[in-house]
């Protein structure tokens, strides 16, 4: 005889229901989402095993990101369960819920539970390997650094649009001007987001500013004098804020530079 568990997986809880080969279940219960509760799921499963000495078992659940990691590592790696040799496995949320398809059945937790032990039980489970903790490891450095790479990118799209308000034809100027830098610079957005107004800038001596612009790029432009008289001269053909739309783009820029 064969004992298959199935675990409806959430934030806070594991919905369970044990099931037997032959279709009979042992027990539907709810045990907290925390190491107490897997603790208790595990006598359980013991205590069944004491009792029916079954062949097999197999714990099984939806794959659900975080909530189902840790169950499903503590299970796989607990000693007493491996020494009865139980197999741990996450499965594919889409599989599962194809195969609840096939009955007409209220979606509820415990149902759930019922139809992943008998998805468990027709013997369609992959036996999926359980994340080790090196490869964890890494695919949490990999995803956040996607995600900030993302955040990144979306940001300065934010900043572009923004700057483009303030002053239309920048991004073109720095583009075609030879020798030039980008808008993401720090000195063309420390620049954009001081306090003085475009007809400041464009009246600003142009050894001035190009000494302003030096000093803020660190010495890094090869002909900050030419740099001025690009950024000059975007600054006189760009059309004009209100002052009220003015300081609101002011200060969106000032924030997206932070971020």
């Amino acid at each position: 005889m064969k004992l298959f568990v199935g675990i409806d997986v959430s934030s806070e809880k594991l919905d369970t229901c044990y099931l037997t080969d032959e279709m009979v279940v042992l027990l539907n219960h709810i045990y907290g989402n925390d190491t107490q509760g897997a603790w208790e799921l595990k006598e359980q499963v013991l205590a069944f095993y004491e009792m029916y000495s079954f062949d097999q078992i197999v714990i099984g659940m939806e794959s659900t990101s975080m909530y189902s990691y840790h169950p499903a590592v503590n299970f796989h790696q607990d000693e007493q369960l491996q020494a009865i040799h139980a197999i741990t496995t996450i499965e594919n949320p889409h599989r599962i819920k194809q195969y609840i398809k096939m009955f007409d059945e209220d979606k509820t937790d415990p149902i759930d539970a019922f139809m992943i032990a008998d998805y468990l039980r027709i013997q369609r489970y992959t036996n999926s390997p359980i994340k080790e903790e090196k490869y964890m490891a890494l695919q949490r450095l990999t995803r956040t650094r996607y995600q900030f790479v993302r955040q990144l990118v979306e940001v300065k799209q934010h900043f572009i649009e923004n700057l483009s308000y303030k002053c239309n034809t920048l991004k073109k100027e720095l583009r075609e001007a030879e020798g030039s830098t980008t808008v993401f610079s720090a000195a063309i957005m420390e620049l954009f987001t001081q306090d003085l107004s475009l007809d400041d800038l464009a009246n600003l001596p142009l050894k001035d500013f190009a000494e302003w612009l030096q000093t803020k790029g660190r010495g890094r432009f090869k002909d900050p004098e030419g740099l001025a008289k690009t950024i000059q001269r975007a600054i006189r053909s760009s059309y004009r804020l209100d002052q009220v739309v003015s300081e609101s783009v002011d200060m969106i820029l000032g924030i997206l530079v932070r971020e």
